[in-house]
């Protein structure tokens, strides 16, 4: 061992045994803590916690529900063949039986109308499918879920008469709009 070797040697230990000297001066029962003590227990003296009262619960009432009165649904009179509309010129709106089209697949909402174009004195529309599709189509040709066939074609908007199942169970008509997307 060199002498510079094992001067470090033992300046380790005393390094070390001096740190806890100072380190257990510090932390001794002589500090005086008597005004902290004196400040933890006033402060907390008159504190006193708030609780909300706990809410009363009212008793539940239990009610029996009979449909004794009510008509029977599935008694035979009760069921009615769905009429077809007829509109004012004769000309049948809803067709049950007709063969469905493309754009009748999606809800009328879900279509944009993209543009307007003619073609040897016929006006079609470009309408746009949230799949991404286009399709061209023009004056009768029919959009939605609702029965919606095309009764007018502007350069701003196309215009259709729907027909839709009241809540009594009777067709009724009514117009509805797709504008030019901006």
């Amino acid at each position: 061992m060199t002498p510079g070797d094992r001067q470090s040697f033992l300046a380790r230990p005393l390094l070390a045994a001096v740190i806890v000297s100072v380190l257990a001066a510090a932390c001794s029962p002589r500090a005086d803590l008597s005004d902290l003590r004196r400040f933890t227990t006033e402060a907390y003296s008159d504190a006193k916690p708030e609780v909300e009262p706990i809410p009363e619960i009212e008793p539940y009432e239990s009610h029996l529900y009979t449909g004794d009165a009510l008509p029977d649904p599935f008694v035979s009179i009760n069921l009615r063949e769905a009429e077809p509309l007829v509109a004012g010129g004769g000309d049948e709106v809803f067709q049950p039986e007709r063969r469905r089209e493309a754009l009748e697949q999606f809800p009328l909402d879900s279509l944009k109308m993209f543009g307007t174009m003619s073609r040897e004195g016929r006006d079609w529309v470009l309408i746009g499918t949230p799949d991404g599709g286009m399709h061209r189509v023009t004056l009768g040709n029919h959009l939605g879920q609702q029965n919606g066939k095309i009764i007018d074609i502007s350069e701003q908007e196309v215009v259709l008469r729907e027909v839709v199942k009241g809540p009594t169970g009777e067709w009724a008509e009514r117009r509805a709009t797709l504008t030019l997307v901006q």
